[in-house]
């Protein structure tokens, strides 16, 4: 348990919580105890003071009469006096041979001895000699006031301590324990992940706390490595499912020529055609490599700014002859007057347009207008590639973006199915998103990229 981080933050957080409240409790107390220790002096001073007056105005016999009277009259041992002669002898007061002193005297009860029974065992006095006419005066006052209230807050002081520190560890346990089982959540999705449950996620609380937001980044990461497994699942499948009939079919081909050719001239023509099939292959797989590449995200190092104005016009400069030859029509029009920035892979983001104009201009039929444009948006810019040729399916459009995937009108012409792959792991390589949409007829391919 102790090696669990949520329970030493509670620990450490109690900690700090009952640290404080000793310090702040340590200010009041010290404050106090000065403030109570003032008062008492001035006390002292003003009852010293009125004494004084007796003295100045009336005679010593008078004042020694005044302190005798006070002495009497004092029933709880609050104030002490001593008046003594110029020789040092006690004439009045209810306390004897007290050292005199200049400054102010701190008095146990055993220093004084008192005239009385009465009082405490831990009294103390703040005492002050004054001289007078014919002699010194003494009086001092008790600090049982101020003992009393530092009992006090001590006594306050530990039961605030004890309920400080209790209600501390039972907040802190609950936040742990809340924080561990959040965490616990974490460990027991990664262990089943782990486990071949890919399609676990992390429950999140909806509180947008720093939490969730590891674990939708958590999600979002398991999200990606799902789709790359089901991707290299899928590809592993199409794979062996496309390139079967074209390895039977150099195989068939081969044998054929070994079998019945029966001249040296007949083995060129059969090379030729196994060769066509070989390069097919390898273009299959080289495209299978780039795909990838990309979405292992290997090519963001190379970002930079690109403007995509200049992308759009160099894809439309090499494909508006392959268009017209092809006999269709390609037009490009430019909504912006300044440059759309993007932060991205130039290279990359030629191949993605250019994929999606030989898509247009391999699949659509003769007569077909395929137009570029670029607008802005609120948070970035939109690039679109629209064609009117018979479009795709509703139903189609997800899974054209499959490795080696091809739509039943597509399989008589050449292609490895992976153009449109590619131009999605492009896309999602530059944090951007694609749809597909209908034209009417034709389709309509929108890019949506941020702004740099």
């Amino acid at each position: 348990m102790l090696k669990r981080t949520p329970l030493r933050l509670a620990a450490t957080f109690t900690a700090l919580f009952a640290t404080t409240v000793i310090v702040l409790f340590a200010i009041l107390f010290f404050g106090l105890t000065a403030r109570l220790s003032e008062q008492i002096r001035v006390r002292t001073q003003e009852t010293m003071d009125a004494l004084l007056v007796v003295d100045r105005q009336k005679a010593f016999e008078d004042l020694a009469s005044v302190v005798t009277s006070e002495s009497e009259s004092v029933r709880d041992a609050d104030f002490i006096f001593e008046l003594v002669d110029e020789n040092g002898r006690h004439v009045a007061g209810n306390v004897h041979d007290i050292r005199q002193s200049n400054d102010w005297l701190t008095l146990e009860r055993e220093d004084i001895q008192p005239d009385w029974d009465n009082g405490e065992p831990d009294d103390k006095f703040l005492a002050l000699w004054q001289p007078v006419s014919k002699g010194r005066l003494l009086v001092g006052s008790s600090n049982r006031e101020l003992r009393r209230t530092q009992t006090f807050l001590l006594e306050v002081l530990g039961i605030g301590l004890i309920a400080t520190t209790l209600l501390g560890a039972l907040c802190g346990a609950y936040l742990a324990a809340n924080t561990q089982h959040r965490i616990d959540a974490f460990a027991k999705t990664l262990s089943a992940v782990s486990e071949g449950q890919i399609a676990a996620r992390v429950p999140l609380t909806q509180t947008g706390d720093d939490i969730d937001h590891v674990g939708a980044q958590v999600n979002r990461t398991l999200d990606h490595l799902q789709k790359l497994i089901e991707n290299v699942n899928q590809s592993s499948s199409d794979i062996a499912h496309d390139l079967k009939k074209p390895v039977g079919r150099l195989r068939q081909r081969l044998d054929i020529a070994r079998r019945s050719a029966r001249s040296a001239e007949e083995f060129p023509l059969t090379i030729e055609d196994t060769l066509a099939d070989l390069d097919a292959m390898i273009e299959t797989f080289d495209a299978l490599l780039r795909i990838t590449q990309i979405e292992a995200g290997a090519r963001k190092a190379r970002f930079a700014n690109v403007d995509l104005g200049s992308v759009l016009d160099d894809v439309a400069d090499v494909y508006a002859a392959v268009a017209e030859d092809a006999g269709h029509h390609l037009t490009w029009s430019n909504g912006r007057h300044a440059p759309a920035i993007v932060k991205g892979d130039r290279e990359l983001l030629l191949q993605l347009f250019a994929n999606l104009v030989e898509n247009a201009i391999r699949h659509c039929p003769a007569g077909t207008n395929i137009s570029l444009g670029l607008s802005a948006e609120p948070d970035g810019y939109r690039a679109e590639v629209s064609d009117t040729g018979p479009g795709i399916p509703v139903e189609e459009r997800e899974k054209v973006f499959r490795r080696l995937y091809r739509l039943e009108r597509a399989r008589s012409t050449p292609g490895s199915g992976l153009g449109l792959t590619l131009a999605a792991a492009i896309v999602e390589l530059h944090d951007a998103r694609i749809t597909l949409q209908d034209r009417g007829p034709g389709l309509h391919v929108a890019i949506s990229f941020p702004k740099a």
